[in-house]
């Protein structure tokens, strides 16, 4: 079941009106931005959903006043070199040694950093980020230079995404607080009740504040209820906990701790809704024979009943569509990271694509030369060359060999082609071009984002034909499949061989073929079209391992009436995904599809 049906079949109570809903909303940030301001870099930051305008900047504020320090906006899109610093070229050129320059992360010790656009972060970056806020330093061993520097950040990960945008999960997980500002309006926007005194006042407490086991405890069944499972969420509640008692003055249990805890936490993490669990019927009461006056009661239900009361009671504050969004969202991020897309293969470029580093090259071969990198390994050896240059004329400026030339590596995704091979064939030819079509039109229309390009090979009477090669054009593919008649024998062998030429003839222009199969594995017409089924089942498993043997897979979508030992077969010797599918359906090919790479 979905998290969204869960979700309605066990929806909790909703606030009375919609300005209660935007007032509990902005609470929660407010306490959120206070347990920033008191915990720092041990909460790891704020995953802040929201799109820019004045509520998200009134917020920023309010942080940046509580914690009386300016916040610092670092771009996703910074590079390595100045992200975790590296070698000073300046200094390095002028002493003739490798100088170190300190990276921004480094300068941002025991700050506050804005990370704009966070679903935006390249994932090459996504690793510096990630291991600054595990380690709280980071590390720089190139260039001749090892050096470490103190990096202990907190960040705001500004998440503007859209639709199935978010920042990477490596670093959604290291954020301890997740606030939603989306439905809050400016004039839902309150000052917040807590002073920078007040801060520095936790933060003191803090350092000496420890949670009793039971409270420990507590959370991990929270934790658990909601699905939950993983031990960094469960370290942040604790010190959300601690700081939001000490700054409501509460006991660490009462639900205007726990709650926020939920709320801020690990819902947002949450993979199920808590089960309600009826209250079962009164057992008929026994006397036992020897009663043990001193045998202290059995307290097995009470955690739970706690439990179940203490998150009910913090889900009923929530907005049952703000729920909702956080599941479906956490929901679909999961599915992003197990779905591989129809993507070609990587291939290295001397001039497009994206840049993956630098090596040691020769311009002359077409390479884009990196200045920056060809003078950081220059620099440490200028003084050394100046005193071996002999030529005794005018003293040159910079003293540059062939081994420090370096040159830009880029990598760029092939394009790939989609062949399908339909079998018209017998009278359910029809419904499969109809399946077909479909399929062919799902793909076409996510082309564009994916770089995939169909083609169409139809099998029937005593030869396979090629109705459509390799296209992005939607209306090419309605026009040829309309106008595809069926019927006639199953010339396996032939459309099997049609299939790997076109493929060959695929990868040599520098795609990435793949194909699905429709059919029900009857072959009966021989490759030189004489009909006779062991013939053309001795040609087709021919072609097949000939398939096998190729760099490139694919689908075998079977469409028989019910699973065909035949089909199998012939899916096991092309070394082919066997589907079987007695209803396929467009929806259910496309899925394999995306599935294929």
């Amino acid at each position: 079941m979905s998290l969204v049906l869960m979700l309605a079949s066990s929806a909790p109570s909703q606030p009375s009106s919609p300005e209660l809903e935007v007032s509990s909303l902005w609470r929660d940030a407010q306490l959120a931005a206070a347990v920033v301001a008191v915990l720092g870099h041990r909460c790891g930051g704020v995953r802040l959903s929201a799109q820019p305008g004045p509520v998200r900047d009134f917020w920023l504020q309010m942080l940046e006043d509580l914690q009386q320090s300016p916040l610092r906006k670092i771009p996703a899109n910074t590079p390595t070199d100045r992200l975790l610093g590296g070698m000073d070229i300046t200094q390095s050129m002028r002493l003739g040694k490798p100088v170190s320059s300190t990276g921004v992360l480094a300068e941002c010790h025991n700050r506050t950093i804005i990370l704009p656009m966070a679903e935006r972060l390249p994932s090459e970056y996504a690793g510096h980020w990630c291991a600054a806020l595990d380690s709280g330093q980071v590390n720089v061993a190139r260039d001749g230079i090892n050096h470490t520097s103190d990096a202990a950040i907190t960040v705001i990960a500004m998440d503007e995404g859209i639709e199935e945008e978010a920042p990477p999960e490596v670093l959604i997980e290291r954020l301890a607080l997740n606030i939603q500002l989306e439905a809050i309006s400016i004039h839902g926007v309150e000052d917040t009740e807590f002073t920078p005194s007040c801060i520095v006042e936790a933060r003191d407490k803090l350092r000496h504040y420890k949670l009793a086991d039971s409270t420990v405890k507590l959370l991990a069944e929270l934790a658990a209820s909601l699905g939950v499972h993983s031990t960094r969420p469960l370290l942040f509640a604790a010190q959300t906990c601690k700081s939001v008692a000490l700054l409501l003055g509460l006991p660490e249990t009462h639900e205007h701790v726990i709650g926020p805890v939920i709320r801020l936490v690990l819902l947002p993490r949450a993979t199920q809704i808590p089960q309600q669990h009826e209250p079962e019927p009164p057992e008929a009461e026994q006397q036992p024979e020897d009663t043990d006056e001193s045998e202290p009661p059995q307290p097995s239900s009470e955690p739970q009943s706690n439990t179940e009361e203490l998150v009910q009671a913090a889900m009923a504050a929530l907005p049952t569509d703000l729920l909702a969004m956080l599941l479906s969202r956490a929901e679909r991020s999961r599915q992003r990271q197990n779905k591989a897309g129809n993507a070609g293969h990587l291939s290295q470029d001397k001039q497009r694509g994206r840049p993956v580093g630098v090596r040691r090259g020769d311009i002359k071969r077409g390479h884009r030369i990196d200045i920056p990198a060809t003078l950081r390994t220059a620099a440490p050896f200028q003084r050394a060359r100046a005193r071996w240059d002999d030529a005794g004329q005018t003293k040159r400026g910079l003293y540059i060999e062939a081994s420090d030339i370096r040159v830009k590596r880029f990598e760029q995704r092939k394009s790939s082609v989609m062949i399908f091979v339909v079998d018209a064939s017998g009278s359910s030819a029809y419904q499969r071009m109809a399946e077909a079509k479909g399929a062919i039109e799902l793909i076409l229309a996510d082309c564009y984002s994916h770089r995939t390009e169909v083609a169409l090979i139809a099998f029937k009477g005593e030869s396979a034909e090629l109705l459509l090669p390799p296209t992005r054009s939607l209306v090419r593919a309605k026009r040829t499949l309309a106008q595809l008649p069926g019927g006639g024998g199953t010339p396996m062998g032939a459309a099997l061989q049609a299939m790997h030429d076109l493929a060959v003839a695929t990868a040599t222009t520098g795609a990435t073929p793949s194909f699905i199969l429709l059919t029900d594995g009857a072959a009966n017409v021989a490759r030189d079209g004489t009909k006779s089924r062991s013939a053309g089942t001795e040609d087709a498993m021919k072609a097949a391992k000939v398939i096998a043997c190729a760099d490139y897979r694919g689908i075998l979508v079977d469409t028989a009436a019910r699973p065909s030992p035949r089909a199998r077969e012939l899916a096991n010797a092309m070394d082919a995904t066997y589907l079987p599918l007695p209803n396929a359906s467009a929806e259910s090919i496309n899925d394999s599809v995306r599935a294929l790479s």
